[in-house]
């Protein structure tokens, strides 16, 4: 018993998994991914991936001879900044509307309760007819 509906369900359903498993797919892709920016006037170079692995190197030995509230405040400047140009670059075409899905995901959901609800409510109704025609039948009332 399928409804001309049906296919739309499925359909729908089919977008919504490879729209999560394309948004998989540039995470890993995006994850792999690496940034560099410079802090401390070049002293500091920090490397960030999507996937949030930093690595800072003191490419000047310079570096060493700044204070160490300064070393610190340059040091998360720079990853700060490494982690937002890497979230930039992550703004690429495949990226997951994660709402959206959401959105798509309930709806699919609403439809699904409303047509088996329908399904179940014309099932129980033939049973009752059935059951009737059987009583009928044997002279049962």
């Amino acid at each position: 018993m399928s409804s001309p509906e049906s296919p739309g369900i499925a359909d729908a359903l089919g977008q919504a998994l490879q729209i999560a498993r394309d948004g998989q797919r540039a995470q890993e892709e995006a994850g792999g991914r690496h940034v560099e920016v410079e802090a401390a006037e070049g002293m500091i170079r920090v490397s960030a991936t999507l996937a949030g692995k930093v690595t800072v190197d003191l490419v000047d030995p310079r570096a060493m001879r700044l204070s160490k509230e300064y070393l610190g405040e340059e040091i998360s400047a720079g990853v700060n900044a490494a982690l937002d140009a890497a979230r930039e670059q992550a703004g690429i075409p495949g990226a997951v509307d994660l709402g959206a899905l959401s959105e798509q995901v309930e709806q699919l959901q609403q439809q699904s309760v409303q047509r088996l609800s329908s399904f179940m409510n014309t099932l129980t109704a033939s049973h009752a007819r059935i059951v009737d025609a059987a009583a009928d039948g044997k002279g049962v009332q």
